[in-house]
């Protein structure tokens, strides 16, 4: 089956933090299961956010942004996230140079 458009799995997933729908809930309803991390669904996701959906996620799945708290909440995540890979490449980077001179 194909995957989802945008506007159906704005209209699938749950409104709030409180009851987040997993990628996989969300492959399976559709029939568009790929059997891993589900990165296909995870594109339309990427996708619908690019559109103007209000989506956010937690460890738990994906939801609807509701609240200025969910709002807040989520945004210091995806900081929190940039941050870490941003001191991942400064590590990467500083152990590639002093393996060449160190």
């Amino acid at each position: 089956m194909p995957l989802p458009t945008c506007r159906q799995i704005i209209r699938f997933l749950n409104i709030g933090s409180d009851n987040p729908i997993t990628a996989r809930e969300i492959a399976e309803h559709f029939d568009a299961s790929d059997g891993g991390v589900e990165v296909p669904i995870r594109d339309v996701i990427r996708q619908a956010i690019e559109e103007g959906g209000l989506i956010g996620s937690n460890n738990h799945g994906f939801f609807l942004i509701n609240t200025q708290e969910e709002y807040n909440n989520y945004l210091e995540s995806l900081r929190s996230r940039q941050r870490g890979i941003s001191n991942r490449i400064k590590n990467l980077q500083n152990n590639w140079r002093n393996r060449l001179y160190g």
